[in-house]
């Protein structure tokens, strides 16, 4: 059995320990912002080279996906998929732009290294490529996140 005293010391210590590593670390609210890790790439559709570039994202569990106006606007050949594709976000609501039809498949260079990738196509707000979780797998892609670089297996 705990005595009142002995369990308020203890929940003090605990509470103690926590408020003294806070108060040492003071954290600016602009900081808490951090970069995002976007690597540049560039696409081959019909031998043309399309520079750009490709968000990294170890949370899309998809390999591959493409920005369905950055494909029309370079007029990467679509094929339907046999079924349709929900994609959801973090908190697993169903994406806004509805689910995905359609994949565009391409020739794929970052630096010395290429492929051919297929990419879901959907309506990404800020970058016309994200690279999944599988895409990383494949890759045994290592990250350095204080240099905000990374490196293919």
């Amino acid at each position: 059995m705990v005595d009142g005293k002995s369990f308020v010391l203890n929940a003090l210590k605990c509470v103690g320990i926590s408020r003294l590593s806070v108060s040492k670390v003071e954290v600016m609210e602009g900081s808490m912002k951090g970069k995002h890790l976007v690597i540049t790439c560039s696409l081959t559709v019909n031998n043309q080279e399309i520079p750009t570039h490709a968000l990294i994202d170890c949370g899309a569990t998809g390999i591959a996906f493409m920005d369905q106006d950055f494909a029309r606007h370079h007029q990467i050949p679509l094929q339907e998929l046999m079924e349709k594709t929900q994609v959801q976000v973090i908190d697993r609501r169903r994406i806004e732009s509805g689910d995905i039809t359609h994949i565009g498949k391409v020739g794929m260079q970052i630096q010395k290294h290429k492929e051919q990738l297929p990419m879901f196509i959907t309506k990404l707000e800020h970058d016309p490529i994200v690279l999944g979780l599988p895409w990383l797998r494949l890759h045994d892609v290592a990250v350095r996140f204080a240099s905000i670089t990374i490196t293919l297996g």
